[in-house]
């Protein structure tokens, strides 16, 4: 019997697991943020490491009070604006912030009131490396691009990261710290960036 599909998959998950998921895909998107913050002298690409570590720590640690909607206002500020550009490098930075937007939104929203946002922060992953498909010439469209060997990669590490996390009933700063080091294993962002 097959597993069901990622989405699937995301939306059976209770609210620790969700946070730590979008942790780790968030993990690999940064340093696409971080790499254009550099090239364009644009962004502070330490509000966005601040507030991912916040996350981290509200997966183990809840009691302590932070306040996620300031976090979210600090992140949404460092965004770029969505130019004429094509530019891959600011796409790929709109979506690591908006994905980190998008999860500080979700830690504040009561889990009865969620629907699909649940699954945008793996859908933006996934977005990000379409977008780069379709404007290198690898894929004309999105189900080119869903068939392409780098799109393959992106599911495949997303569905390890859920076969890890399906497991954790109660998160602690070790396993949120071996979370991270899975996340960060190979060494290279969602789009192949290498992560310094």
């Amino acid at each position: 019997m097959s597993k069901p599909s990622t989405f699937a998959r995301i939306r059976e998950l209770n609210r620790r697991q969700q946070t730590a998921f979008n942790a780790m895909l968030l993990e690999r998107m940064l340093p696409n943020y971080n790499l254009y913050a550099e090239l364009t002298e644009q962004g502070d690409p330490s509000v966005l490491r601040t507030a991912l570590d916040v996350i981290w720590q509200q997966v183990y640690d809840s009691k302590t009070k932070v306040n996620l909607e300031l976090r979210q206002e600090k992140v949404e500020a460092e965004i770029p604006e969505e130019t004429d550009s094509d530019s891959i490098g600011l796409y790929a930075a709109i979506d690591a912030g908006m994905a980190l937007v998008t999860t500080l939104s979700i830690m504040q929203t009561p889990p009865q009131e969620l629907g699909k946002e649940q699954t945008y922060v793996s859908l933006m992953s996934q977005g990000t490396i379409e977008r780069l498909l379709i404007m290198n010439g690898e894929a004309e469209h999105s189900k080119e691009a869903l068939e392409h060997p780098h799109m393959q990669w992106e599911i495949a590490c997303q569905n390890e990261f859920l076969d890890s996390i399906e497991k954790i009933q109660n998160f602690d700063s070790q396993i949120v710290r071996t979370l991270k080091e899975q996340a960060l294993e190979e060494g290279i962002s969602n789009l192949g960036i290498e992560i310094s």
